[in-house]
């Protein structure tokens, strides 16, 4: 029985990896001592990995979340925790080498499992079908890179965007595979709103002490200290903080908080203030959007009415006397409504935008079906814009229209169409509900499909589908839905 039994454990261990790390060491080993200790100091975090993928899962995406655009300036403050991560050289890199390792670990699983259930996912298939539209948009567009880098237009050292596009889907990949268990879920939300959080402080400091990005105004909340690097935007940090909000409160609503209330308040009150202190009208836009889905998806009674109150009375308090003057000036000055808008803090802003729409859709009359090629934009513009402008299109529809053609564009809807329906038909299956409140996961799934309705609102002003936060939503979505839609098509049983 015991022989059985420890057999048994033998057959599940990772041994494949185990091994390899072993042989890596032995051989690393003759070549001296320090590369012994860095050798067993990468044995054993690999080994740790092994037997918890998810957690290098969560590594990745930590990871990106925290280096993105951080070799373009020296960072600091909150920030400087990135500097603590090896970077490497060019594909050498700490995010590929765990991602690799991983990749094995999941060829290993799906030898010894025979399961292969994860390809049933239409957000990963639909995720695979528009990287394949996207490579073949960089095939056939024509454009060579070394003419964007002899323009200035795209660094040497900047990925090339098909590798970007392949990597991150493998992430999705990784992701879906080895993310399954309710704790593994919850895991991976903590690990994003602690960044959130942690990013948010940091952006709100830089707004009061004026230390923005030099690109933007320094009243604005973002700049090149913050801990997640591509929230130094005035409006992703805005997404990025509307996002962590969504997910504490549905978590908050969802459990009797008594002893940690005080911190949840704290936190909500201060990613809606670092919102505000991005000045970013497409952010303020996106917080309401999402507070009114938040607030109309439950039965509030009287005393959730008076707290609510109680909290937007002190979050008006504290932004009108923490905002900077110039912020609220900006956030109030909008086309159509505030008289000489374009004259007023801001009033660039919305005629460059509008500007940008209109030689967006000039590039898109250059290849209408394919698209002129991931991450060409900046370029076509230039050569196209009388201005000599390589300025960001500022809206993901307009990006993935001239990028990736109507094809491309057509995918990405179906991709968000798909996944909302299906997330909606969980939320609205009373099975699903009782099997998610078990598992406490009824608040994520309904916190996953508001986060990923807002996150498109957003996507109307910022060029976000190819950032990793675009790929945990969907990962979330995709793993939720596995789990969740065979109980909401279940035909309801009937009395005997």
């Amino acid at each position: 029985m015991r022989e059985s039994a420890f057999s048994s454990a033998l057959e599940r261990l990772p041994l494949m990896p185990v091994i390899a790390l072993g042989g890596a060491a032995v051989i690393v080993a003759l070549l001296g001592p320090e590369a012994l200790t860095t050798a067993l100091i990468a044995a054993i975090g690999m080994t740790v990995i092994a037997f918890r993928p998810q957690w290098g899962v969560a590594a990745i995406l930590t990871m990106l979340m925290v280096q993105y655009g951080s070799r373009r300036y020296e960072r600091g403050g909150a920030a400087g925790l990135a500097s603590l991560i090896p970077v490497g050289e060019g594909l050498v890199t700490m995010n590929n080498i765990l991602g690799l390792f991983l990749a094995l670990l999941l060829v290993y699983h799906v030898y010894r499992d025979n399961d292969w259930s994860f390809l049933r996912s239409r957000q990963l298939r639909l995720v695979a079908l528009i990287t394949l539209a996207l490579a073949f948009s960089a095939f056939v567009s024509g454009i060579d890179t070394a003419d964007a880098i002899d323009l200035g237009i795209r660094a040497t050292s900047g990925q090339d965007p098909v590798r970007l596009l392949i990597s991150r889907g493998l992430f999705l990949v990784l992701f879906i595979f080895f993310l399954r268990a309710p704790r593994d879920l919850r895991m991976i939300i903590g690990v994003f709103v602690f960044l959130a959080v942690a990013t948010a402080w940091s952006g709100s400091a830089a707004a009061i002490t004026g230390g923005g990005r030099p690109e933007v105004a320094d009243y604005r909340a973002g700049g090149v200290e913050v801990l997640m690097g591509g929230s130094q935007n005035p409006n992703r940090l805005a997404m990025i903080s509307t996002l962590a909000l969504i997910f504490i409160w549905e978590y908050s609503q969802a459990h009797s908080l008594r002893r940690w209330g005080w911190a949840t308040g704290a936190a909500v009150l201060l990613l809606v203030l670092t919102v505000f202190l991005s000045a970013s009208r497409g952010g303020v836009l996106g917080l309401g959007f999402a507070g009114l889905l938040l607030f109309v998806r439950r039965n509030t009674g009287s005393s959730r009415i008076v707290y609510g109150l109680a909290v937007a009375v002190l979050g008006v308090t504290l932004i009108g006397q923490i905002v900077p003057e110039q912020a609220l000036e900006r956030l109030s000055n909008i086309p159509g409504i505030t008289k000489n808008a374009s004259e007023g803090e801001g009033g660039g802003s919305i005629e460059r935008r509008g500007y940008t729409y209109g030689i967006g859709l000039q590039i898109w009359r250059q290849a209408p079906i394919f698209g002129v090629g991931p991450g060409n934009w900046p370029y076509v513009r230039f050569i196209t814009d009388p201005q000599r402008s390589a300025a960001a299109p500022h809206n993901s529809v307009l990006q993935a229209l001239c990028e990736g053609g109507l094809v491309t564009l057509l995918l990405y809807l179906g991709l968000f169409w798909v996944t909302v329906r299906d997330l909606l038909r969980c939320e609205r299956s009373p099975a699903v509900l009782e099997a998610a409140a078990r598992e406490d996961l009824g608040w994520l799934l309904a916190a996953t499909r508001i986060a990923l309705v807002t996150f498109l609102v957003f996507s109307l002003f910022g060029d976000l589908w190819d950032l990793i936060f675009s790929y945990l939503l969907i990962g979330l979505s995709a793993v939720l839905i596995q789990r969740y839609l065979p109980l909401a098509t279940m035909p309801a049983a009937r009395p005997a």
